[in-house]
């Protein structure tokens, strides 16, 4: 199959470094291997996320999980309604992900949670001994900024014990 490639004026980086710097599973398992990765959407992850998840997964023969939070609030616990939206939502972020991994030969774990997404996220990644968590760079202008000043990004970055890889949008 083709493969995509994707160009952008930000280099998504690790630690600082850029990615494409990353150790590759050319030489024993080691520190800077990856062997299973996170990549954590929701129904707004820009498509970008996954395919740099999947491709640094192939780069390491590593396995994917790809994690979608529903968003579980007072106000909408028991709003069926609201909720089964915010389920398709969930679920078509993960099947976008396993488009992405179909040019590759990755297996992809989807899994929905409900919840408070930081929370979750780096709750997921500690149960399950993943290695690195990818999300996406959160668009933090305008009136965004003021109405919520912490992204999920930035909490799950606090929280989790592992490296998390962070993606600008495409689309800015």
């Amino acid at each position: 199959m083709g493969s995509k490639s994707i160009e952008t004026d930000e280099p998504a980086t690790i630690g600082g470094r850029d990615i494409a710097d990353a150790p590759t599973n050319e030489t024993e398992h080691g520190e800077g291997q990856f062997d299973r990765v996170l990549v954590a959407v929701e129904a707004e992850t820009d498509e970008a996320v996954s395919e740099i998840a999947t491709s640094l997964a192939a780069r390491h023969d590593a396995r994917v999980d790809a994690l979608s939070i529903v968003r579980m609030t007072a106000s909408v616990d028991h709003w069926d309604m609201v909720v089964e939206r915010r389920e398709d939502s969930a679920e078509a972020a993960l099947d976008a992900v396993g488009d992405a991994a179909a040019e590759t030969d990755i297996d992809v774990a989807k899994r929905l949670r409900y919840g408070d997404p930081a929370t979750e996220i780096a709750r997921y990644a500690a149960e399950t001994d993943v290695d690195l968590i990818v999300m996406g760079e959160p668009d933090r202008s305008g009136l965004r900024r003021y109405l919520a000043p912490t992204s999920v990004t930035d909490q799950v970055r606090r929280d989790a014990s592992v490296p998390v890889l962070t993606v600008p949008s495409l689309s800015r």
